[in-house]
């Protein structure tokens, strides 16, 4: 990187040097004596030349020959000297008369001061060197207190609007009521309505807050002042109250406007709640927020939105109304909404024609716009490395197990034994999956390591607003069945189902404690205290004796139970079908999830399970024959030494929050 030169840097230089230069010029060769010994040498005829000063008495003379003088009492060779005296009408006549060469000197008088204040003038002038460097140059250190908000007029107007935002329409919806008040704001204000003077945008990180308002100013298209609440801050207290006073009244001179502060948490935070006190440049900051918006007039058309994904810890002077007293919740995308995303993010992309969006939809839950942005961003990467010229189903497939779990572990190759471990366990999880169709669909089973995981099986869970008892002990077979199935084909059990135990666990106690499924349908005894930075308790409350908390593990080992030995009779039932996808996975170690269904259907026709894995392995290939990007069988790199894994380092995968792959402990 090239740095740019600075000619201030170099003026101080220059004057340093010289102040420098001449402190030792002046004081390296001179000597100073008393003014009696001077005028022995004047009368002795050894002084060649004086230079009078008058300015402050000093007489400095010159010998123009070396010449040895006894000064108190010693030989000494004196070049020149200097003494201090004061200078006499009657002294000047002496000089003249016994000195060949006198020179009387009159300087100004500010060269000395300069002189004696030149250390203090370049201290002050680094400091404000650096001081400028730091801010970013002069122009900005003028302004230290101005707004930094970035601008958006009608000169560079905003090119957003909510067509080029997928989902969200019933926010969409609220928010064409402020485009529409900026555009005609006489429509409200006749009739007596008073528009609300703060939008609250609340949702989680990604979900398009900022994006949505940038359509409002595109659709409105008003100057759109954009700035994020922590450049309100510095460390020196009160810049943030009159960064605030600058924004607002900038936003007054180009009224209709819009005025938007992103991460409104980071200085709109609850005062004098928590550990630790207060912040006072955040709270004055805080404050100035909360007058200039009350400060507004009825007819000022200036509209402020804010974002944040943390509602539960601003201060309630900010959500009153009068101030944001409209919140907006931008939610995760529904499957629907995923689609229309998904759409708007590879309409400027090649896609082959077997990409099924919707499909791509179901196994995205929890997905929000930027996860899904990046799941198309990363199947065009897939797409590239390959050379290829469209991007293909199994591309995104790939993209999606890389964001969900992480990157293929070729260097982790299990042995034969771990294999087959591996296969039974994902094709015990796959069977009690498909065997429970209201479940939803599976997209795919492997046993290829990635990530954490050993292997997995994902689902393409159905969307449901509510989960019902029915519901959540199917997710408990599910859970159960990679372990069952491990447990029959070797007669022991292992660490692999480290994972699914924890899962289905966790699964239970909510049952039981936060939903009333144990037995007390009438009682949440799960309830969590506050965050402690609200205010909350530092620890959880215990709310029960010791008795109720005895009959709490009861009802949660009753339902896991249960839950056990009803998918221990469920694989029984389908074992032909586990044996056919095991055997098809060691062989392929990759199967589509619509082969699954297959293998059940034949399974329960009386089909051999050697068949049925032959046939799978068939179609396999037949798809690989078909589609260049799928990785090849046996793709683990058999020809490697295998490694021997730890019984601690065997992998788990990750459920929460991306869609959870099921079985992926082994």
């Amino acid at each position: 990187m090239r740095r740019s030169f600075n000619p201030w840097l170099l003026v101080m230089l220059i004057i340093l040097g010289i102040f420098v230069f001449n402190q030792f010029n002046s004081g390296g060769s001179s000597r100073e004596i008393n003014f009696s010994t001077f005028t022995q040498l004047v009368d002795s005829g050894k002084v060649a030349a004086v230079v009078v000063e008058r300015n402050n008495g000093n007489i400095e003379g010159r010998l123009r020959t070396e010449t040895q003088v006894e000064v108190d009492g010693d030989l000494q060779t004196i070049r020149s000297f200097g003494t201090t005296a004061v200078i006499t009408d009657s002294l000047l006549q002496r000089l003249e008369e016994s000195v060949p060469e006198v020179t009387i000197r009159n300087p100004p008088q500010w060269i000395g001061f300069a002189i004696s204040f030149l250390p203090i003038i370049l201290l002050i002038g680094f400091f404000w060197f650096i001081f400028m460097r730091a801010q970013g140059g002069p122009n900005q250190v003028m302004q230290f207190g101005q707004s930094r908000a970035k601008m958006y007029g009608r000169e560079n107007k905003v090119q957003t609007t909510f067509k080029d935002v997928a989902g969200h329409k019933e926010a969409k919806q609220e928010l064409k009521e402020v485009v529409d008040f900026l555009k005609n704001p006489q429509k409200y204000l006749r009739i007596g309505a008073e528009i609300p003077k703060g939008v609250l945008l609340v949702g989680p990180p990604g979900t398009g807050k900022t994006l949505l308002a940038r359509a409002i100013a595109g659709e409105a298209g008003v100057p759109f002042l954009s700035v994020s609440a922590s450049e309100f801050m510095e460390m020196f207290v009160g810049v943030g109250a009159s960064r605030v006073r600058s924004l607002f009244d900038e936003a007054r001179k180009s009224s209709p406007a819009i005025i938007f502060i992103d991460e409104l948490d980071s200085i709109g935070r609850r005062r004098g709640a928590g550990i630790g006190g207060g912040h006072d440049e955040r709270e004055q900051t805080l404050n100035q927020i909360l007058s200039e918006m009350d400060g507004f007039e009825k007819d000022t058309s200036v509209i402020i939105i804010a974002a944040t994904n943390r509602p539960d810890i601003l201060d309630p002077a900010l959500l009153r109304p009068g101030r944001f007293d409209r919140q907006v919740t931008i939610g995760l995308p529904t499957q629907s909404e995923r689609q229309d995303i998904l759409k708007v993010h590879v309409r400027n992309k090649p896609i082959a024609e077997d990409v099924d969006l919707r499909r791509m939809a179901e196994a995205t839950p929890m997905f929000s716009g930027a996860d899904l942005e990046n799941l198309t961003n990363e199947a065009a990467l897939v797409a590239a490395r390959t050379g290829k010229q469209v991007i293909g189903w199994t591309d995104f497939n790939e993209a999606l197990d890389r964001i969900t779990l992480g990157l293929r572990r070729g260097s982790l190759v299990p042995t034969e034994n771990e294999r087959k471990i591996l296969a039974y366990h994902e094709s015990g999880h796959a069977i009690a999956f498909a065997s429970q169709p209201d479940l939803g669909e599976i997209r795919k089973v492997t046993i290829m390591p990635r990530g954490d995981a050993g292997g997995f099986m994902a689902p393409l869970s159905k969307e449901e607003m509510f989960h019902n008892l029915e519901r959540l002990k199917k997710q408990l077979i599910v859970a159960f069945g990679g372990r069952i199935a491990e447990k029959r084909v070797t007669g022991t059990i292992s660490s692999g189902a480290s994972n699914d135990l924890k899962q289905a666990t966790d699964v239970a106690k909510r049952m039981v404690l936060d939903l009333g499924m144990g037995g007390q349908e009438y009682v949440a005894w799960g309830s969590d205290s506050g965050p402690v930075f609200l205010g909350g308790e530092l620890s959880r409350r215990k709310d029960f004796s010791e008795e109720t908390a005895r009959e709490l593990e009861e009802q949660v080992t009753a339902l896991l139970k249960e839950a056990y030995q009803t998918t221990q009779q469920m694989i029984d039932e389908h074992w032909t079908a586990v044996e056919a996808v095991a055997e098809a996975l060691l062989k392929c170690e990759t199967l589509d999830g619509r082969l699954i269904q297959e293998a059940i259907r034949q399974a329960n026709e009386g089909v051999d399970p050697h068949e049925i894995s032959e046939w799978m392995v068939a179609q396999v290939v037949e798809q690989q024959g078909s589609d260049q990007s799928l990785p090849d069988i046996d793709s683990t790199a058999a020809k490697e030494e295998p490694q021997r894994r730890n019984e601690s380092d065997r992998p788990s995968a990750p459920i929460e929050p991306r869609p959870a792959p099921e079985g992926s402990g082994s």
